[in-house]
């Protein structure tokens, strides 16, 4: 995972042959940039904004923050992650407009190669002790960690060295640094050194004239040449070429590139535009957003990303809950290659890197034109906050099929009669986008008008792909470098792997106390004469503690999964509910597997625990170089009562990307959806309502 305009300063700096005029326009436009941020961020500071307990921190928040542990710590402290602490869940419920909202940050941070989380509170002003980070480390920081790396190891001798046996000149590739997880702890402390391992790329241009370097970047791997750093000590641990004295797959291959001028176009569409002529229907006042009798709180995290918290609905009787929070827990994305420089790569991507630190501008085609941009503030690694522009975009859409319709045929040719009925769809859409090294993720929150509220990942990029000797399956190599992968462009193999992506939903229907069920589809006996053998039914489930909630989605055992009120029924005496409904996608190696181990909530496609308020992330608080087991193997350790408690969801979707050559040289758009749909939750249709 990296951060693209990082590694665009460290190949500029390797391109030596690059011309002076345009390093200077780079610079200048990278100080204009930081200057309007800066200008930004003190603006921001500047506005008379009351803040909710839910609000992302504030730029002045994060610097108060920041400065209280560098007054304990002294000024050579590196910021991974500060944000908003979960609140205290009963004082945020009963807070209420006008009052002081209860607000403190969430600081983890290394010194002195240890790593630390505290917690700063914002009214007071206190700052909590300091306590050492165990079984993991935090996020690793780009400005403070990852670009340094970057600059170190491409700028040694011993690498430019074993580059130049490749036929490779000084500034033509570029080396970027990649999680390690628990692997190679015969070299390297994995427990406390902060570890990473580099693999090298070619950048060269094809057009000798043109000094920078091809766009696209992650198409020709220089396979087998690795660089194991430490980087707090600065120390290159080893550099390997697991081809040196023989014979290495090529690297100076076609790059592929897919921009505008690199590619011949087909004949443009006609324009097929969304407008919102009398416009928008939804309104934002500070994190609060309404629209179709939708309420909720959007805040930004730079580990989650976009989260929601206070989902509801707004009614005649008032608001009424759905969920208190959703936001991403974890992904993993482990590559399934036994290749001694693959067989490492399991990415934490979220807690590792953090989903929203590497958050892109939203841009172009994005988000449609007539979306509401929004800002977020981020800081850098020694603490000062900065101003990320266009990182969420909030729009409404039609998706293209009414929300509902019926067609009376038995009543077809009699006057008088509107035989047709449909209602027109609108959607409302939350969106970020977090570039994490070769992929691009979507992440959208859509509400509907039925009620529904669809988490939707979308997976783009460019799949990761090894150096290989064969051109196409008719090469003698192919059938063996093939078995990890497919052979999407000569010498390049795109890598077999999964994507799991896990989310915490702390439900809240209709209020706290909640119950959790399966319901079971199952075929039901019948008495002996009946005139049919094959009916089926629904029986109850009901769940009683966390151990018994684990579920694995198993097609000849269907089952609505339910999250229901103890104290609101609807009109027909039914438990007002919420569905989760997701995608089934399951691990296929053994459950102790080295790398599994570490992400063991892949285990299940649903965990359902009691709220507690440290428990927020599905693979541990800290998964940088983490112990095994950590995260919900923990959290359902005490095998609380779930009866008529505050439940929290733990749901996770993906797929397992066999690659194929319609990935290359960039990936269609995969799509995976969490629904969380009304059962019984409503005593109709909501959106039987909507005007013709």
């Amino acid at each position: 995972a990296y951060n693209y305009s990082a590694i665009w300063g460290v190949a500029m700096r390797n391109l030596s042959f690059l011309v002076l005029p345009a390093i200077i326009i780079a610079i200048a436009g990278f100080g204009w940039f930081l200057m309007r941020s800066a200008e930004n961020s003190r603006a921001l500071t500047a506005q008379e904004v009351e803040l909710s307990p839910w609000d992302s921190l504030t730029s002045n928040e994060i610097s108060r923050a920041s400065a209280s542990i560098k007054e304990r710590h002294g000024e050579d402290v590196v910021f991974s992650r500060i944000s908003l602490r979960q609140p205290n869940k009963s004082e945020a419920l009963a807070w209420k407009p006008g009052q002081v909202a209860g607000r403190e940050a969430e600081i983890t941070f290394r010194v002195n190669k240890q790593g630390y989380v505290s917690y700063f509170d914002l009214n007071s002003g206190s700052l909590g002790p300091s306590t050492l980070i165990r079984g993991g480390q935090s996020m690793l920081s780009f400005q403070g960690e990852l670009v340094p790396a970057l600059e170190r190891v491409n700028s040694t001798k011993e690498v430019l060295d074993v580059l130049a046996t490749r036929g490779i000149e000084e500034g033509e590739a570029l080396c970027v640094p990649r999680t390690i997880g628990r692997f190679f702890d015969d070299k390297v402390d994995v427990r406390n050194a902060r570890a990473v391992k580099l693999d090298c790329f070619y950048i060269k241009n094809t057009n000798s004239l043109n000094p920078l370097p091809s766009t696209n970047f992650f198409s020709r791997p220089i396979e087998g040449i690795s660089v194991l750093y430490d980087i707090e000590s600065d120390t290159i641990i080893e550099v390997n070429d697991s081809y040196a004295g023989r014979e290495f797959p090529p690297h100076d291959v076609s790059p592929d590139e897919f921009h505008v001028g690199a590619t011949d176009l087909r004949k443009s569409v006609k324009p097929v535009n969304l407008t919102r002529p009398e416009g928008q229907n939804f309104t934002i006042q500070g994190s609060q957003i309404v629209w179709q009798g939708w309420q909720f709180r959007l805040r930004f995290d730079p580990r989650q990303g976009t989260v929601l918290n206070r989902v509801g609905h707004k009614s005649p009787e008032g608001f009424r809950s759905v969920a208190y929070e959703i936001a991403m827990s974890e992904m993993f994305v482990p590559y399934h290659d036994y290749d001694e420089n693959w067989f490492y790569r399991a990415y934490f991507d979220m807690g590792e890197y953090g989903f929203g630190n590497t958050a892109s501008p939203l841009q172009g085609n994005d988000c449609p034109a007539h979306a509401v941009f929004q800002d977020v503030i981020l800081h850098a690694s020694d603490g000062s906050p900065f101003v990320a522009p266009n990182r969420i975009c909030v729009f409404e859409h039609d998706p293209g099929y009414p929300i509902w319709r019926h067609y009376e045929g038995l009543y077809e040719g009699i006057p008088g009669l509107d035989i047709h009925q449909a209602r027109k769809n609108t959607e409302l859409v939350v969106r970020m986008v977090s570039v994490i090294g070769n992929y691009d993720y979507f992440q959208d929150y859509v509400f509907r008008q039925d009620g529904q509220l669809r988490i939707r990942l979308v997976s783009t990029g460019i799949d990761a792909v090894k150096g290989v000797f064969a051109k196409s399956l008719f090469d003698t190599s192919a059938k063996d470098e093939t078995m990890v992968g497919t052979l999407v462009a000569p010498n390049r193999v795109a890598v077999n792997h999964d994507h799991f992506f896990s989310y915490r939903i702390d439900m809240d229907v209709d209020g706290q106390n909640n119950n959790f069920s399966r319901y079971r589809i199952r075929p039901l006996r019948q008495p002996e004469g009946a005139p049919r053998t094959g009916l089926w039914g629904v029986l109850p489930q009901p769940i009683t503690t966390e151990r018994q909630a684990q579920t694995k989605m198993d097609a000849s055992k269907p089952a609505l999964l339910v999250f229901s009120s103890e104290n609101k029924d609807n009109a027909m005496g039914y438990p007002s509910a919420y569905q989760v409904m997701m995608p089934n996608i399951a691990p296929l190696v053994p459950v102790l597997d080295a790398t599994f181990q570490r992400a063991y909530f892949v285990q299940n496609n649903l965990w359902v625990t009691r709220y507690k308020r440290p428990e927020i992330f599905a693979a541990g608080m800290q998964v940088n170089q983490s112990a095994s087991w950590l995260g919900l193997p923990e959290y359902i350790l005490d095998n609380e009562n779930l009866e008529n408690e505050d439940l929290v969801a733990w749901v996770t979707m993906g797929f397992h990307h066999v690659p194929m050559a319609e990935d290359w040289p960039v990936m269609p758009a995969k799509v995976d959806e969490i629904i969380l749909k009304p059962r019984n939750f409503f005593d109709r249709n909501p959106a039987i309502n909507l005007p013709d």
